[in-house]
């Protein structure tokens, strides 16, 4: 008994692949579906087919699509809506402009409700991910780099911090932890989905307007607090008529938007130790805390950063 031919899913490059050589290149239908462990009606159906296959290619980036190897010519039943969000995909890619996948989820929800289009719509991750296969978009770095940190020395330090806090007996309300971040908010994104014709993604030049931001929060999650934000400007014009004071975050400003430990040192007396005392007395915790912190430079040292009774403290 002859054994049954295992199935074959053609990708649509090969279906390409397959009808030029039967009808260009004059090859045997049992020749071409020979080589390729599919039977011969199957070829035969593809030449049928042929018109139905190149104008489905056409209809998309050809090269992205047969270079994905997309298998069915299945079209989205939101088909007009992704076609002009193809088009607009391409067009941003020629000016260079990075593109994310939420940024194509919006523009999607945006050409939906802008055509009219009465099917309901979500733009969900699902969609988002067979539209990438639908028209071979895939994600490339424009620039990035990769950063490894000391396991020796976080190991001593997580067990030498750890018996500080057993020897004080300080809760996770009463253990803070505060850190700055630059943040570039004129810069893109340093990712961008691209077609898979792209065989590299150039931007434009970043832009390096930064501000800084400092977080700060308790371990657990229930005190945190306003965000400290240090600018160039000692008085932007955005704040003008604004009071200073009833900003939700901290306002400092550096000649180069940096913290110091002016600036550092102000903040714990001023906002960090008033808040830590004010929320210990709403919530009957006892008198102490401590802020961890890194040995940034712009630090101050540990000797000068505690409160008169030693109660409030950074290490």
């Amino acid at each position: 008994m002859a054994s049954k031919r295992k199935r074959v899913v053609l990708s649509l490059e090969q279906k390409v692949f397959i009808i030029n050589r039967v009808l260009d290149r004059g090859e045997s239908v049992r020749k071409v579906a020979g080589e390729f462990g599919v039977g011969e009606q199957t070829v035969r159906d593809l030449i049928k087919r042929k018109d139905e296959i190149l104008r489905f290619i056409s209809s998309a980036d050809s090269t992205s699509l047969l270079a994905s190897g997309r298998k069915t010519m299945r079209k989205s039943t939101l088909s007009d809506m992704e076609s002009a969000l193809f088009e607009w995909f391409k067009q941003k890619r020629a000016e260079g402009i990075p593109i994310s996948g939420p940024m194509v989820c919006e523009k999607a929800k945006w050409f939906h409700e802008r055509l009219n289009i009465d099917e309901p719509f979500g733009a969900s991750q699902g969609w988002l991910f067979r539209f990438k296969n639908r028209h071979g978009i895939r994600q490339l770095d424009i620039q990035g780099e990769s950063l490894s940190g000391d396991l020796t020395a976080a190991t001593v330090c997580n067990e030498e911090f750890g018996s500080l806090i057993s020897k004080l007996n300080l809760s996770p309300d009463q253990i803070y932890n505060a850190d700055e971040s630059g943040l570039f908010w004129k810069m893109l994104p340093s990712k961008t989905l691209a077609a898979q014709c792209e065989k590299s993604a150039p931007g434009h030049k970043s832009s390096k307007e930064r501000l800084t931001v400092m977080t700060c929060s308790n371990a657990s999650g229930t005190h945190k607090l306003k965000l400290t934000v240090i600018g160039k400007a000692k008085k932007p014009r955005s704040f003008k008529g604004t009071d200073v004071k009833r900003l939700p975050c901290n306002y400092y400003s550096h000649p180069k938007a940096w913290m110091n430990q002016a600036i550092f040192k102000e903040w714990f007396f001023q906002d960090f130790v008033p808040s830590v005392k004010k929320f210990q007395e709403e919530n009957g915790l006892p008198k102490k805390a401590v802020l961890l912190l890194d040995n940034a430079p712009s630090h101050p040292s540990e000797s000068t950063l505690k409160t008169e009774d030693g109660l409030i403290f950074v290490t």
